[in-house]
């Protein structure tokens, strides 16, 4: 039965032609898991578990038409031949047989690629590089500008693609002209620098992307269904479209005989601005109004549209006031492959949430790895198996620990059958990520700790807070099974003085220990940096020394950039390549690599150098319970991923 709440949301529609169950699409996301360029079982299991989900129309990722120059990754999906073809048409058959219609984004990366990944200069329509791009957190090279055979040849190539793609069994395509991809480069006046017929006015910046359309749709028939998704504005130092040109663009696709618009916008500048924020405090959905502008100007093409975190009610405003024909639902299923279907019965709010981490991103484009996802530990993982088998002998089961790591453990343990308790000595579930949302920034994180609330309460795991259990009290209950997901504890370096009133740990002051008006951080991790803003826009006066040469390292590579520029503006004083030598009364003794002294005021310091895995108590129990596993921090300083993915295989193994 439908939920009544959401009733344009989940009514059938149609775009391009294509009829849809529903107005949920989910967008082409890279996962980077291809092998070769084929389609694999992983990827296979990914799209079938969003289709048997409930999604209404899925595009396939970003694939490659013209190797290796228009690779993003190198284990991008590729169709620049026929040898493809069977391993999308096992695809398309498994979407198709779970009720979704599919189509497939078709692109080249331009000058977006990497040398180390193509083996070659990339290529552009001009040679202007892509400027630094604090939301995927890299500078392009300076690309090779294409020839016009060359560029007629790519035209081809698309063509060819989309051939491939109705010979597979896809629906239709979408063309991809957003980011830093070769389409989008074309339409840019900043990226886009020829005097040639394919640049110059706006309507020339255009023609590469009507040619394609032309050639598509003279290769594999006018009756075959093609989308784009389109940046219809671009900001920023270095942004290339003007509302205007957007506007403009959408008017010669729709001329064209595009049967629709997947909408996004971009920013191109080379430091983010003072609003800027990470994905974890962005607001929802972001392209709206643009929607509204695009509809006030007289676009009347199927629109999709949202963006952030995937809010039903936002959904069916933007549907309800036509702003948007259909919704997109991106990294909401990365978490949750079947929040349609929740959304469809009611239970949605009992989702998994997308933190906006940014590690589905960063993985991909920093280290050129496989998807990630801090939410969902299956993603990426081996074949993408989503099953979770009943146990064949039940037992007793104790999670010592409420963090990520030991709800994940005790959720899944519970789902498959056994009986457990887990354990907490605060008064509540969360752990670290209690703390983790005080800094600016992360409140979608507190939709974390009421994921975790619920699903306990779901799975009937008994919880019982305010208690530290000690091993002697876990041997004396005889469970079958100790799941130890005790944390950490805080790390102090040897430094004299730091046993000084005026000193706490960094958590000691998110806990809400005040502190005085001047304050020294001591090490520039995440931590530091994220406590330091947040002191600082409290109308502390803060200044971190980092032993290291750089600040905040292991942090995903767009938050990282968002919260150093927010560092500089705030005026916060860094030291880094510093080491604390002593903390005096009122004062910090600092040294540099040489060894030159500087003796800094402080009211307070707070010591920001990492912490130590607290595995104590599995110690104790080795060889002492049946079953004993450590999670999460417990085996060593993690982050919600990994606590999160250890505490899910660990329940899949008791």
């Amino acid at each position: 039965m439908k939920n009544t709440a959401f009733p344009r949301l989940l009514s059938p529609g149609s775009i391009a032609g294509i009829p849809v169950r529903n107005r949920i699409v989910m967008p082409a996301m890279g996962t980077n898991m291809a092998d070769g360029g084929f389609v694999n079982d992983a990827i296979l299991n990914h799209y079938a578990e969003r289709a048997k989900g409930g999604v209404g129309l899925i595009i396939v990722e970003v694939t490659c038409v013209d190797t290796p120059l228009g690779l993003n990754t190198s284990r991008m999906l590729v169709i620049d031949d026929d040898k493809y073809i069977t391993g999308f048409r096992r695809l398309t058959d498994a979407i198709h047989a779970h009720g979704a219609k599919c189509m497939l984004q078709i692109s080249h990366t331009g000058r977006g690629a990497k040398s180390k990944i193509i083996g070659t200069q990339p290529v552009g329509p001009s040679e202007a590089k892509k400027p630094f791009d604090f939301l995927v957190g890299f500078e392009g090279e300076t690309p090779r500008a294409l020839s016009i055979q060359e560029i007629q040849r790519i035209e081809d190539k698309y063509a060819e693609a989309a051939l491939r793609a109705k010979q597979a069994g896809f629906d239709g395509v979408e063309v991809h002209a957003t980011g830093y991809y070769l389409v989008a480069q074309f339409f840019s006046k900043t990226a886009n620098l020829r005097t040639d017929e394919y640049g110059g006015s706006a309507r020339k910046r255009a023609r590469f992307a009507l040619n394609i359309i032309r050639k598509i749709q003279e290769k594999a028939g006018k009756d075959f269904p093609i989308i784009f998704k389109l940046s219809v504005l671009e900001i920023g130092q270095y942004g290339g479209v003007s509302i205007l040109d957007g506007l403009l663009n959408c008017r010669l696709l729709e001329q064209a005989g595009v049967g629709g618009i997947e909408v996004l916008a971009g920013a191109w500048s080379t430091r983010p601005g003072r609003f800027d924020r990470p994905d974890s405090g962005q607001a929802k959905g972001l392209t709206f109004p643009i929607l509204r502008i695009m509809r006030l100007a007289g676009i009347r093409l199927p629109l999709i549209g949202g963006g952030r975190t995937f809010e039903p009610h936002l959904a069916e405003r933007a549907l309800r006031h036509g702003w948007a024909d259909f919704i997109f639902m991106g990294r909401g299923l990365l978490t949750q492959p079947n929040l349609p279907c929740m959304i469809a019965d009611g239970t949605w709010q009992a989702a998994r949430p997308c933190i906006g981490c940014g590690e589905c991103i960063d993985g991909q484009l920093q280290r050129d790895e496989r998807i990630t996802c801090s939410g969902n530990p299956v993603i990426g993982n081996g074949g993408n198996d989503y099953a979770i088998p009943l146990a064949q002998h039940p037992k007793k089961v104790f999670v010592i620990g409420g963090g990520p790591a030991g709800v994940e453990a005790a959720r899944i343990a519970a789902m498959r059958g056994h009986t457990v308790t887990l354990f907490e000595k605060s008064e509540r579930v969360g752990g670290q990520i209690y703390l983790a949302v005080v800094p600016p920034y992360k409140g979608n994180l507190e939709l974390l700790l009421a994921y975790m609330e619920r699903q306990l309460i779901l799975t009937g795991v008994k919880v019982v807070l305010k208690t530290e259990m000690i091993a002697e009290q876990i041997i004396a209950q005889r469970p079958d099974v100790v799941v130890c997901a005790t944390g950490l504890t805080p790390a102090r370096p040897p430094i004299p003085g730091i046993d000084r009133p005026m000193v706490m740990d960094v958590t000691q002051a998110l806990a809400g220990t005040p502190v005085g008006k001047r304050v020294v951080i001591i090490g520039g991790g995440e931590a530091g940096c994220e406590t330091a803003q947040w002191l600082v826009e409290k109308g502390k006066k803060v200044i971190i020394v980092e032993m290291l040469d750089e600040l905040a390292a292991k942090m995903v590579a767009t938050s990282r950039t968002i919260l150093l520029a927010h560092l500089q503006r705030l005026r916060v004083k860094i030291y880094t390549s510093h080491r604390c030598l002593e903390i005096k009364d009122g004062s910090v003794i600092i040294a540099d690599a040489k060894g030159l002294t500087e003796e800094i005021r402080a009211d307070t310091v707070l010591v920001a150098t990492g912490a130590r895995k607290n595995d104590a108590l599995y110690t104790r129990l080795l060889g002492k319970v049946p079953e004993l596993y450590a999670v999460g921090d417990c085996l060593g300083p993690a982050n919600v991923r990994q606590a999160v993915s250890t505490g899910y295989y660990t329940g899949l193994k008791v």
